[in-house]
């Protein structure tokens, strides 16, 4: 029997009622977005962030897909703050299908703002100061949808200054089959006119009453006490949740618990402060103080301050029994507690249980002190999707990016630019209640979103992160308080990984019986992934691979019960972030989509890893052990002249092999390494497992308090060369993600001393580069001083094993400005360098606020004799660049040469010496 499903497009954007039906396998939520890719926070940039590539019609694409799919949400912002006029200019073009003519060609004005049919109002939205606008008119793509807009945003500036405005947000899915998905065109759009009459409506319930069973309870509950409310046998859904408290006052708002227990569930599904889950939060936050007393509506839950009263109309499925308690964890009595539940019985609307997921609601309270790279506001395991998320937050920096990891993979499915406008919001935001999105607050001190068509799908597991940002002088992260709503089926997560392949490694390219045509290069690669504001070197690997402009072959151990696989791919996107190939399965070519990669080629060296999928259906694997998989060049317009690939990870959606559980570490073994790093080796319970992904991290804690992530692996070994001479580590493996989860035992090593000679040779001065250096210096590393409102950025080398400070403070930079370290004497900084070959440094002075700075610039060894000729600096108000070639650990020293002021520096680079 063929289970139920959520309906793709318009069908399932007004059936709520089928929210708790799990997607199909090989559904997948993407998205596209303007986020800066080396890790900063210039998100938006047209030329590095906004524009992903320029087709051949000289139009700048932001969305390429291949489909089967359907676009539900479009998040845009372009504005600037009230600059309504300018971005008229340009116009928007959706080509569907690889047609060469648009069928959308619309103003970006009058798109968002309302004024073109079908994509009106509740579905569009322009905030009245121009500052963002948002469409949730769904658009479904059989074969491919690619969006461009027409106008060089650089250029709309009146003045001619920077124009930091080029921000959006497209959130899709991805199907593996074409079922039910036909192109959206002007004859076949439809008038939604059940959803409009949903959304116009917002407190009462979107769904059909039909069939709904009423109960009504009223108690009085004693401070400390708990009384149950509903007790429902059988099989059925909650439909409704209305609830009334009297008294009502702050310490009741946010100290009575709401319990819901599924089926005989010992842990309740939903345990949680009527306040958080009725959409408020942040108890501790100055900016909520009052919250108590406002009211908020949205499609599927809100409250009513003035009138005591709070509604829920998520869809509820249970298969036996629910059962809902109401606890007075407050001081104050409550008189009056009346609940009434509408609930379904399996006659009025029935869920299969291997069809649904039981609803659940969990709440998250993350603080930052000082150290931390971001906030994680959810993590799960199992298959479902998420479909909700309240977020309050404290001292937090709005530009935070969302990073979302969806079943294992190292690149964010959906990575946002800046909290608000995750939220749906710009510029901060106000306190919008739109049926999908708003706040009490604005679009992050306060704020809600729904995902019903755009839900976040996992099939193993998911993680939400919000990310720190220095943006508002915020010196650590502060505090947020997130709810997330979502549906988990009640079966294990289908999603097994059953082999892998590490291009590069002989033995596993043999046992693959790997074939490479047309082979271009081939490198060994130190990278990241995605970075964070504060930790751009988040998750660094190094890693072999092969470019090609033929075709990749290997055979691939599936289960022959699978009903379809995935196929994970990790390629190196810098200077080539447009790669597609058509996927062959046993010579049979998979005709639903070819493997279409659009990410960005402007992503930086350091942050050049990308996890990208495939999902083939199961009528080319179902039955089979193994596949031969041949992945084969195709050209396309913004494609570069090869495709890469670095490891592959083969996943079968299957019921018959259970997901192994993370190894347990065992045998972990450290000794010093080669160039003066730290060698760790360990092995594992499943030795055999394939496709494992190793973390490691690295404490100066002998309790391992404050552990920071310092590399991943694939094999059973790492070197960690970012360490200080003679200094004491502590280091712990994870098979997960997070330090405390299936960690190794620790292990520690004091580092050895490091050869004291150095040389450096000073080259020559650069005036004309200025703070236009990213693509001409630092191909090997930099560190950057206050540029922006970014603190200390650095993606440093690998013969950097450490850098020390000494006598310097911050003077951060702005949105547009470089800062930089100054001192009111002598400052220095400390490079410890583990090898002994010449490389060449970039020394970046700027004095920034254009107070006629004079310095001078001394290079030494560790026991501070000098190795090269003293600088004397004077009149860089334009910035100047000092370039040397050196060898050796070193020591920088900076000082002032006047009475008044200080002495700056604004970066240091890294790169090969010339010959």
């Amino acid at each position: 029997m063929e289970k139920e499903h959520f309906t793709p497009g318009l069908p399932g954007m007004q059936d709520i009622a089928g929210l708790p039906f799990i997607h199909k396998e090989g559904t997948e939520t993407r998205q596209f977005s303007s986020h800066d890719p080396s890790g900063g926070n210039n998100d938006g940039n047209f030329t590095k962030s906004y524009t992903k590539y320029i087709d051949s019609n000289g139009e700048y694409v932001i969305f390429d897909a291949s489909g089967p799919g359907c676009l539900y949400r479009q998040q845009y912002n372009i504005w600037w703050i009230g600059r309504f006029k300018d971005p008229g200019k340009t116009h928007i073009k959706y080509y569907f299908d690889d047609e060469s003519s648009p069928r959308i060609d619309v103003p970006i004005n009058d798109f968002f703002g309302g004024k073109i049919s079908p994509f009106t109002a509740p579905f569009s939205f322009l905030d009245s100061s121009f500052r963002f606008g948002n469409l949730y008119y769904p658009l479904p793509f059989r074969k491919r949808l690619k969006i461009t807009t027409t106008y060089d945003l650089n250029r709309l500036s009146k003045d001619g200054s920077f124009y930091p405005a080029s921000w959006y947000q497209y959130t899709y899915l991805t199907y593996a089959k074409d079922t039910d998905v036909q192109s959206w065109s002007k004859t076949s759009a439809k008038a939604p006119d059940e959803v409009i009459r949903q959304w116009e409506n917002t407190g009462a319930d979107p769904k059909s009453e039909d069939g709904n069973i009423n109960l009504t309870k009223t108690v009085k509950i004693r401070a400390g006490e708990h009384a149950t409310m509903a007790e429902i046998k059988g099989e059925g859904a909650i439909a409704g949740i209305h609830l009334y408290l009297h008294p009502y006052n702050r310490d009741l708002f946010y100290h009575t618990h709401l319990r819901i227990y599924w089926d005989n569930a010992k842990t309740a599904a939903v345990d949680l402060p009527l306040s958080s889950f009725f959409g408020s939060g942040g108890e501790t936050y100055k900016n909520c103080e009052d919250i108590h007393t406002r009211t908020l509506k949205t499609l599927l839950y809100g409250y009513n301050g003035q009138a005591h009263t709070f509604y829920s109309y998520w869809p509820m499925p249970y298969w036996e029994s629910a059962r809902i308690e109401l606890w007075n964890d407050s001081q104050t009595n409550i008189d009056s507690l009346q609940l009434n539940i509408a609930y379904k019985p399996a006659g009025a609307r029935r869920y299969p249980r291997e069809s649904a997921g039981y609803f659940y609601a969990k709440r998250t309270i993350a603080q930052d002190t000082g150290k931390g790279t971001f906030a994680t506001v959810f993590r799960e395991n199992g298959s479902g999707h998420v479909v909700g998320l309240s977020f309050y937050s404290n001292n937090y920096a709005m530009d935070g990016d969302e990073f979302t990891y969806i079943d294992g993979s190292h690149t964010a499915q959906i990575h946002g630019d800046g909290t608000e406008d995750d939220h749906n919001q710009g510029w901060g935001g106000d306190a919008y209640q739109k049926p999908l999105w708003g706040g009490l607050i604005n679009g992050y001190q306060g704020a809600y979103r729904l995902y019903l068509n755009d839900a976040y799908i996992f099939n193993h597991d998911i993680k939400i992160n919000y990310e720190y940002s220095y943006v508002g002088g915020h010196d650590y992260g502060g505090q947020v308080d997130a709810v997330v709503y979502y549906y988990k089926s009640a079966l294990p997560g289908d999603l097994v990984l059953t082999d892998a392949l590490d291009i590069g490694d002989p033995k596993s390219e043999a046992a693959h019986d790997y074939k490479i045509s047309g082979k271009t290069w081939e490198d060994t690669k130190l990278s990241g992934y995605d970075g964070y504001e504060r930790n751009y070197e988040y998750d660094r690997v190094r890693d072999d691979g092969y470019g090609y402009n033929g075709s990749g072959e290997f055979v691939a151990r599936i289960s022959p019960d699978n009903k379809g696989i995935r196929i994970r791919r990790r390629i190196y996107r810098s200077g080539n972030g447009i790669q597609r190939a058509n996927v062959y399965v046993d010579g049979v070519k998979v005709t639903e989509r070819p493997w279409d990669i659009c990410t960005l080629s402007s992503a930086p060296y350091y942050q050049g890893w990308y996890d990208t999928d495939f999902e083939i259906p199961a009528s080319y694997t179902r039955g089979k052990h193994a596949v031969r998989i041949r992945i084969e060049y195709l050209k396309g317009d913004g494609s570069g002249a090869d495709i890469n690939a670095f490891y592959y990870w083969i996943y079968s959606y299957s019921g018959d092999m259970p997901a192994a559980g993370n190894p347990v570490i065992k045998n972990l073994r450290v000794a010093s390494g080669k160039d003066y790093g730290v060698r760790l080796s360990w092995e594992t319970d499943q030795p055999g497992l394939p496709g494992r992904y190793f973390r490691i991290f690295r404490s100066s804690n002998p309790d391992f308090s404050d552990p920071e992530p310092v590399g991943s692996s694939n094999t059973y070994n790492f070197t960690d060369k970012r360490v200080l001479p003679e200094t004491r580590y502590y280091y712990r493996i994870a098979a997960g993600p997070e330090p405390e989860q299936d960690r190794s035992q620790t292990v520690s090593i004091k580092t050895a001393a490091l050869p004291l000679h150095a040389t450096a040779q000073f080259l020559q001065t650069d005036t004309s580069t200025r703070e236009n250096w990213f693509w001409k210096y630092g191909s090997e590393g930099f560190l950057a001083f206050n540029f922006s409102f970014e603190r200390n950025a650095r993606a440093l080398p690998d013969y950097i094993s450490g850098v020390e400070y000494g006598n310097f403070e911050n003077h951060p930079g702005s949105f547009v400005s470089v800062g930089g370290l100054e001192t009111k004497d002598t400052g220095s900084i400390t490079l410890y360098v583990n090898d002994s070959r010449q490389h060449s440094l970039g020394v970046y002075l700027y004095d920034f606020d254009k107070k006629g700075r004079s310095q001078q610039i001394e290079i030494s060894d560790l026991k501070g004799n000098p190795v090269a000729p003293r600088q004397v600096v004077d009149d860089f108000k334009t910035s100047r660049w000092l370039l040397y070639r050196f060898s050796g650990s070193i020591r920088i020293r900076l000082t002032n040469r006047q009475d008044q002021g200080t002495a700056v520096i604004s970066a240091l680079t890294f790169d090969q010496p010339n010959p």
